[in-house]
């Protein structure tokens, strides 16, 4: 897609620019190439329908564009009450941000926000996984907080941690047929998405964990169905398909050889580890 940027008149690289009164204008001009999307123009400049990447706004020094759709939503929303509330873009994620006091008003504040993107044809374009990073006072940081640390480049030792700061205190549950994820868990699959989107130039495994009751061939079939689930969750979400292997470990892995609830639990578990061998295409295991 190329087009011819004037002064007064915009128009394709092969037609003439029209400008005020329906004129045809006779000016210098540059023929630019863009990628195939959705693009708004305005003051000389392209910018795509999914914003300016937060580290491109960093790096030059300047504030995010007004015409990128995350503040737009966030003044959208400030202005229904939600005054505290930030919309961040980075990578086709969005940043939900904020600090408020009470729980009930954050969940109000996070669903207003998610509606609201998903309602927005260039939001919805641009924004391929929600995460939620809105603090309560005096309350545990936020499941999604760990991807915020993440540099531009991240290291592997820097996925490792996120990933396992996502998992600190939180877990994937999954639906009766472990062909899903559960609704109530949906947040941290979505931390752990938006983790693996900016860290999917490494290779990333996904260990599904049971704990030791029942047959060990069940309990394999089961973990590498857990395990499955979620690659394909993070596929949908946008991670690169050739990054993720997804590997069922059954019972074979314990942490806790204790005979109890407790130590149950901890064994059934979701891990991911990182590496740096070039990434290989690879198939879920049934």
């Amino acid at each position: 897609m190329a087009f011819v940027g004037l002064g007064t008149g915009l128009a394709a690289c092969d037609a003439a620019s029209v400008g005020e009164a329906g004129t045809q204008i006779a000016a210098p001009s540059v023929c630019v190439e863009l990628a195939e999307g959705s693009y708004q123009f305005a003051d000389g400049l392209f910018i795509p329908a999914s914003g300016i990447p937060i580290e491109a706004s960093t790096k030059q020094g300047s504030e995010a564009s007004p015409l990128q759709w995350a503040g737009r939503l966030q003044d959208q929303l400030r202005q229904e009450g939600y005054d505290w509330l930030s919309i961040r873009e980075r990578s086709g994620i969005a940043l939900i941000e904020g600090t408020i006091t009470d729980e009930e008003e954050k969940l109000s504040a996070l669903e207003a926000a998610s509606t609201a993107i998903r309602n927005d044809a260039i939001a919805n374009d641009g924004a391929r996984i929600i995460v939620d990073m809105v603090e309560i006072e005096g309350g545990p940081d936020p499941v999604g907080m760990p991807v915020a640390s993440l540099p531009t480049s991240p290291s592997v030792s820097a996925c490792t941690a996120a990933f396992a700061g996502v998992l600190d205190g939180h877990t994937v549950e999954f639906s009766a047929s472990n062909t899903s994820i559960s609704d109530e868990t949906m947040p941290v699959a979505a931390a752990l998405g938006a983790t693996a989107i900016l860290c999917d130039r490494y290779q990333i495994e996904i260990g599904a964990h049971t704990d030791a009751r029942g047959a060990e061939s069940f309990n394999q079939r089961l973990s590498q169905t857990r395990a499955n689930t979620i690659r394909d969750y993070l596929i949908k979400a946008g991670v690169a398909s050739a990054s993720l292997t997804a590997v069922g470990y059954g019972e074979s892995q314990p942490i806790d050889t204790s005979q109890t609830t407790a130590a149950y639990a901890r064994n059934r578990r979701i891990e991911f580890s990182v590496s740096d061998a070039e990434p290989v295409a690879s198939e879920p295991v049934d």
